[in-house]
C-alpha cells in the first residue's frame, strides 16, 4: 500500500520525487588509493607515487525519499531542479568563521560542494574530495590537501630484471608526503571534473511495492486546535494504526515488531521533575502508539507535564524557543532501526522536519 502524495507531503517533497520511490539496499564507494613504493633494489631507498582506482560495495539500507528530505530539511542542500545528471540538489561551497566553544575558534573554514543527482534507477552523491582543515589549520583551498586512501608497497626485481611489487600493506598508513590537487591530477592524469565524478557514492533504486515494501517513513505533527497538537505515524504515506505495517519488509530486509513513539520538549535545561536520558531534551512524554496522540498545550511560568489529562505546560518567556518534538523510533531489527520526526514551534507555530 503506498499513498505517494501523502508521502511527498509530510516530508516536503515536490511531486517530480514520485519518480523516485522504491528502496536503497546497498552502497558503492569510490575513490582513489596512493601507493607509496618503496624500492631498495639500488642499494637505497627509492619512493615513488603511484596512483588507483577504488570500488567497493557494501549492505545500506535507506529509502530515497527519506534521504531526500533530510538531505534538503537537515543537510543543507537546496533544490536546483533537473539536469543532464538527474534532479538535482546542491550543497554549495562556503566559508565559516567558526566562534567559541569551537576548536576553530576563529579560523575561516572553507567547506566544499556536493552535489546530489537523482534518477529512477539511482542516486549520486559527489563531493569535492578535499580536506577543508589541516593538522588543526583551516586550508585556504587555493591548491587543497586530496582527500584519498595512503597504502605502502615494497618493489623489487624478478629473475628478468623486471620491476615487481613484493609486499603491499594491508592497512592504510601515514604517508611521507601528501597530495595536493594540482600534483595529484598531473599523477593521476586526470581533469578535476573528473577526480569528483570518480570519488562518487552510487546508492542503486530497487523498485519494490508498498504492499509487500517500505518505502518511506514520516511523522506529521498537527495542530487540531489552538492549544493542542496530535502526532502520526506515515508509513508508505499510510497511517501506521490503520493497516499492518509489521508485515512489510524495511530497507534491511527485515520486518518490524514494532516502533516506540514520544514527544519531546526542548525549553531550556532538563526539568528537575524527569530522570536524565540521552537526547538533550527538557521533557519527554512517552506516547502509545495506538492511542490518541493529542496533547494539551499551555503556555505558564514552568516546563511540565500532567499526564492525568496529558497537558504540556511550557514556559515561553525563556530565552530558548519552545520546540516539541513529534518522534517515533522503530523497535530494532537486528541492531537496525530507522526513525523520523517533526519539529513544531510552540512560539511561532512553524513545523521543520527532524
Amino acid at each position: 500500500m503506498i499513498n505517494i502524495d501523502k508521502a511527498l507531503e509530510v516530508l516536503g517533497l515536490p511531486p517530480e520525487f514520485e519518480a523516485y520511490n522504491g528502496q536503497i539496499q546497498q552502497r558503492i564507494n569510490r575513490g582513489y588509493t596512493v601507493y607509496e613504493n618503496n624500492d631498495f633494489s639500488s642499494g637505497k631507498n627509492v619512493i615513488t607515487y603511484t596512483v588507483e582506482q577504488r570500488q567497493s560495495t557494501e549492505l545500506f539500507g535507506l529509502y530515497p525519499l527519506n534521504y531526500a528530505a533530510m538531505m534538503l530539511y537537515t543537510g543543507g542542500f537546496t533544490l536546483e531542479g533537473m539536469t543532464d545528471k538527474g534532479y538535482h540538489l546542491l550543497q554549495a561551497r562556503k566559508a565559516v568563521l567558526h566562534e567559541p566553544p569551537s576548536s576553530r575558534a576563529g579560523q575561516l573554514v572553507h567547506y566544499v560542494e556536493s552535489n546530489i543527482y537523482f534518477n529512477p534507477d539511482r542516486v549520486e552523491f559527489t563531493y569535492e574530495p578535499y580536506e577543508t582543515v589541516v593538522n588543526g589549520i583551516a586550508d585556504d583551498m587555493t591548491n587543497p590537501i586530496v582527500r584519498v586512501q595512503y597504502k605502502s608497497r615494497l618493489l623489487g626485481k624478478d629473475a628478468t630484471g623486471k620491476t615487481v611489487v613484493k609486499w603491499t600493506s594491508r592497512g592504510t598508513i601515514t604517508p611521507k608526503k601528501r597530495f595536493r590537487r594540482d600534483e595529484f591530477l598531473q599523477l593521476a592524469g586526470i581533469t578535476e571534473e573528473q577526480l569528483v565524478w570518480n570519488c562518487r557514492i552510487t546508492y542503486p533504486i530497487v523498485p519494490v511495492k508498498g504492499e509487500t515494501h517500505i518505502t518511506s517513513v514520516a511523522m506529521d505533527i498537527e495542530q487540531p486546535t489552538a492549544t493542542s497538537v496530535k502526532s502520526t505515524v506515515y508509513i508508505n504515506g499510510i497511517d501506521a494504526n490503520t493497516f499492518d505495517y509489521k508485515k512489510l519488509i524495511n530497507s534491511f530486509g527485515q520486518t518490524y515488531g514494532g516502533y516506540m513513539q514520544q514527544y519531546r520538549l526542548y525549553n531550556g535545561p532538563r526539568s528537575i521533575e524527569t530522570s536524565i536520558n540521552v537526547y538533550g531534551s527538557t521533557l519527554d512524554i512517552g506516547q502509545n502508539p495506538t492511542q490518541d496522540s493529542t496533547l494539551n498545550l499551555q503556555a505558564g511560568g514552568s516546563n511540565t507535564y500532567n499526564a492525568t489529562n496529558r497537558t504540556l505546560t511550557y514556559n515561553p518567556s525563556l530565552e530558548d524557543d519552545a520546540k516539541l518534538l513529534a518522534y517515533m523510533e522503530f523497535l530494532p531489527a537486528n541492531g537496525k532501526n530507522e526513525c523520523a520526526g517533526k519539529w513544531l514551534s510552540l512560539e511561532t507555530g512553524i513545523e521543520t522536519l527532524y
